[in-house]
């Protein structure tokens, strides 16, 4: 019985051995002719592959998934389960938050995105002021505090919306009722073009502050640190700085702007301008306290640095407000010239 069985045996181990090893689908005869014909199910490794080319596909859509969360989630994926579709639902939680792609804003001041009831911690309500006609018609839009605060007696201008006279100003604020302070953002347009854009802190220039020709060509930008040009020289009186003694303005890097000094009481002892390091126009002492008015003296310097004119002291008053000098000779005030403070 065995002597029948065994050329048996042998044909079934010739057909074995002549196999193709590349190929996996079929059991192939020495004619090459396939005796076991490729089934229509997928095997694990075809659907591994499918997967892992589905994924690839994902990738290059950024809409679907960050590429961050693409990079390690298609490890866990391709490793998955066979028989599952691939969706973005079995990729494992990375803890990012799948969105599309949003266009930058294209100003990071802009006021119609400032939505916020406060700035730097305290409550503002949002202003539209317009005046004007035609091509010359002028809009401003910014914010005010919603309750009124003291602002700086170190600053010089207190920028409040007088609305009687539905404008902003900077004059002395004679009734507080009346004024109320800027605080936040602020845009004047004119047109409808851009002209001049910040940030007020209690009345004061605060941050960035930028101005634009027409074309919205870039005009001017200064930084200002509540009122001051932000790399101005401040000395104080006592070591905690809240009393100051003096304000050196520094203005691209050379001493330029207003000048201001202080009694340790926080009252004004002498302002003026700067040009360069030289003191220019018509600068202001005070007395410390006074009954009829506190000003004391008024010195005329030249126009700018290069005015050669040597200081004139043009009037003076004792602290009970009578004028004890006058400058017989003095000139008349240049045309432009600011007369006051």
């Amino acid at each position: 019985m065995n002597r029948y069985l065994l050329p048996v045996f042998c044909l079934f181990g010739t057909v074995a051995l002549a196999q193709s090893p590349g190929d996996s689908s079929a059991v192939f005869t020495t004619n090459n002719k396939p005796v076991i014909e490729k089934s229509g199910r997928k095997t694990v490794i075809d659907e591994i592959k499918d997967k892992a080319t589905k994924i690839r596909e994902t990738i290059k859509d950024p809409e679907k998934l960050k590429d961050a969360a693409l990079s390690r989630a298609s490890v866990g994926a391709s490793a998955s389960a066979a028989g599952q579709e691939f969706n973005t639902d079995a990729l494992p939680d990375l803890g990012l938050k799948i969105q599309p792609q949003k266009k930058k804003r294209k100003k990071a001041d802009n006021t119609n995105n400032f939505f916020k009831s406060e700035y730097e911690g305290i409550g503002v309500t949002r202003v539209v002021n317009r005046f004007g006609a035609g091509d010359r018609a002028t809009s401003e839009e910014f914010f005010v505090l919603k309750e009124y605060q003291q602002p700086s007696p170190y600053a010089k201008d207190i920028a409040w919306y007088d609305y009687r006279a539905s404008r902003v100003t900077n004059v002395l604020i004679k009734d507080k009722a009346y004024a109320q302070i800027l605080h936040g953002p602020y845009r004047r347009f004119v047109g409808d073009a851009l002209m001049e854009e910040g940030y007020y802190y209690v009345g004061t220039k605060h941050a960035r502050w930028t101005s634009y020709f027409p074309d919205f060509t870039l005009k001017d930008k200064v930084r200002f640190d509540k009122g001051f040009p932000e790399d101005s020289r401040v000395s104080y009186y006592d070591e905690a700085k809240t009393k100051v003694k003096e304000i050196v303005p520094k203005l691209y890097g050379k001493c330029s702007g207003d000048y201001r000094a202080f009694y340790e009481g926080g009252q004004l002892l002498l302002e003026g301008k700067m040009d360069d390091s030289v003191r220019v126009g018509k600068w202001r002492e005070y007395h410390q306290f006074g009954t009829g008015g506190r000003t004391k003296k008024e010195i005329q310097y030249g126009r700018d640095k290069w005015d050669p004119a040597q200081p004139v002291v043009l009037r003076e008053w004792d602290n009970r407000g009578k004028m004890i000098f006058e400058n017989k000779d003095k000139k008349k005030p240049v045309e432009g010239e600011e007369e006051s403070f």
